[in-house]
């Protein structure tokens, strides 16, 4: 069920940068090295799900009585592991120093749950060139401090919107560039099981200007037909020069089988933004399963409304877009690789249809 989570999170998530409009030779052009790009995406998809199916064979020779020398590809994945588990102790004994420092410095022997995240992105916005960027996404928890003042930290993981932005910009929030750095400290005042409410301070380079803001979150859970629980929240943001920006979501989820590894998901969130006139509408449509331990897949549709137009936007229908997103874990625990193939019909790019797609290698430090 986590790794259903991450794959939405970042709902979380995708989109596609317009692009200007073609001549039918240079579309035809474009199309054949989209089409190359998603035969390559699904030769990289094989390529790791055979060398999973390889590890977890020579996984299970390994623990067979027989004694083998050990060969280049285990040296190497010893190596490899030890290396990971050096750096995420490091990581944790930092996080449990800081935590004695601000807490009552009682250190206690409970699993400390932090961990940090690093992405690598290959993006395809539809009509455009690939991009690379990088990422690291940080939860520390710190126990001691939080029985002080319930306080968590962490990166700011905003889900990318279908609110204010077409099918050919969303792709840009998926891959998460260094405009969207942010670290806040969450004050959780309230986390029951139908209502919550937190309170945050925190820093962010924002509108290529670094931040501080002040973030205020409500949010209410209750049972509907159907089988449906629906989740509202509201969430209003200050920033110190960008002004204020709010965000109201329905979340609408249900479960088949009893299962909490399937299920579907409806999302429509309405945004305001400080300089907008009007506000924003989009809409996430999704189906979400685990495949199993090391495995999880979405199949999503996304489109998006604006009430008024702003400078940038000239029509009000912000587009279309369906993507799938698969995510694997390989070869180790900490490992995992994601892959978005996608097709937009974006308002920038006069709604004409445009591959696209994402993939994505993260590795876990600390808690997995």
């Amino acid at each position: 069920m986590s790794k259903v989570r991450q794959i939405k999170s970042t709902q979380e998530n995708g989109s596609y940068t317009a692009g200007l409009r073609m001549a039918n030779s240079t579309h035809r052009a474009s199309l054949f090295h989209s089409c190359v790009l998603v035969l390559a995406v699904l030769w990289l998809q094989l390529m790791f799900t055979f060398a999973s199916a390889a590890d977890e064979k020579q996984s299970e020779e390994v623990s067979s009585d027989k004694k083998t020398e050990p060969g280049t590809l285990s040296k190497a994945g010893s190596l490899v592991d030890e290396a990971h588990e050096n750096v995420s102790e490091r990581f944790s004994r930092f996080i449990v120093q800081i935590d004695d420092f601000i807490g009552a410095g009682e250190s206690n022997e409970q699993l400390n749950t932090s961990w940090a995240r690093v992405r690598v992105d290959t993006v395809k916005p539809g009509a455009e060139k690939l991009k690379l960027s990088a990422t690291v996404k940080l939860r520390i928890v710190l126990p001691q401090s939080q029985q002080r003042f319930r306080l968590l930290v962490s990166s700011e993981d905003e889900a990318s919107s279908a609110a204010n932005s077409d099918a050919a910009q969303r792709e840009q929030i998926a891959s998460e560039d260094n405009n969207n750095v942010a670290l806040a400290l969450r004050f959780i005042r309230t986390a029951k099981d139908r209502f919550r409410l937190n309170y945050d301070i925190g820093a962010r380079y924002k509108d290529d200007k670094a931040q501080v803001f002040g973030r205020f979150i409500v949010g209410y859970k209750r049972d509907a037909a159907l089988g449906f629980i629906n989740t509202f929240t509201n969430s209003l943001t200050y920033f110190s020069a960008s002004g204020y920006q709010n965000s109201f979501r329905i979340d609408s989820r249900r479960t088949f089988f009893g299962r909490e590894s399937l299920f579907f998901r409806n999302t429509i969130e309405l945004s305001w933004v400080k300089g907008n006139s009007g506000a924003g509408i989009g809409e996430t449509i999704g189906f979400y399963a685990d495949l199993g331990k090391r495995r999880a897949i979405a199949l999503e549709g996304i489109t998006g409304y604006a009430t008024s137009l702003n400078d940038g936007i000239e029509d009000k229908y912000r587009g279309a877009e369906v993507r799938v997103r698969y995510r694997q874990n390989v070869w180790r625990p900490w490992l995992y690789y994601e892959i978005w193939p996608s097709v937009s019909w974006s308002s920038s790019n006069d709604y004409e249809m445009a591959y696209g797609g994402l993939f994505r290698v993260e590795v876990t430090l600390g808690s997995i």
